[in-house]
C-alpha cells in the first residue's frame, strides 16, 4: 500500500474509481461525487485540493495498491486551528473491502494528524448502519462520544442518525 497526495495526473484514475463506486458512494461522499461528476470538474476539484492543502485546510490522500492503482481516499478535513481537531473521512473500492488496506491507512493518518500536523483530536461522523466503518474506527483507537440524531440525510432523502467517534493524541 503506498499513501500519497492526490495530483493532477491522478485525474482520469481518481474520476474511475469514483465513477467505479458511485452507488456506495452516493449516501456519504454526495460532494464528492458532484467534484468528479465529469473528468473536467474532476481537474478542476483536484486544483481546488492542492490549493486547501497549501492553506492546510484540507488534505486529499489517495490510497494506491502494490500495482499503483488508486483503490482509495483519506480525507482529513474540517481543520480546526484553534482546537486543534480534524475530521477523518474515507473510502475504499469495493473490491479491495476487507484486506487491511484501509486500516493501514487511517494509521498512517492519524500518524499524520497527529504528529506531522500538531493536531490533539480527530473525529469521524459515521452512519449507525456503515458496521464496517464503525468497526474500523474502534479498532483503531477512537471512542464512541455520541450519537447525532438525524444528522445527516441519505441521497434518496432519508436522515439518518451518526455515531461520533473521536481520538485523542493522549489515549
Amino acid at each position: 500500500m503506498k499513501f500519497r497526495h492526490i495530483t493532477i495526473s491522478d485525474r482520469d484514475a481518481f474520476y474511475d474509481l469514483i465513477q467505479k463506486n458511485k452507488d456506495r458512494l452516493a449516501d456519504y461522499f454526495p460532494v464528492t461525487l458532484e467534484k468528479t461528476a465529469t473528468p473536467d470538474i474532476t481537474a478542476e476539484s483536484i486544483k481546488m485540493y492542492q490549493v486547501l492543502l497549501e492553506k492546510g485546510e484540507l488534505y486529499t490522500l489517495l490510497v494506491e495498491n502494490d500495482e499503483a492503482k488508486i483503490i482509495g481516499l483519506v480525507f482529513i478535513k474540517n481543520i480546526d486551528p484553534k482546537t486543534r481537531k480534524c475530521e477523518l473521512g474515507y473510502f475504499i473500492d469495493k473490491d479491495e473491502e476487507g484486506k487491511g488496506i484501509m486500516n493501514k491507512a487511517i494509521k498512517e493518518t492519524i500518524n499524520i494528524a497527529f504528529n506531522d500536523l500538531g493536531l490533539n483530536k480527530i473525529y469521524c461522523r459515521i452512519g449507525i448502519d456503515n458496521i464496517k466503518s464503525n468497526n474500523l474506527v474502534l479498532r483503531n483507537g477512537f471512542k464512541l462520544e455520541g450519537i447525532l440524531r438525524e444528522d445527516h440525510m441519505k441521497s434518496d432523502g432519508t436522515l439518518i442518525d451518526l455515531n461520533y467517534y473521536g481520538l485523542l493524541k493522549s489515549n
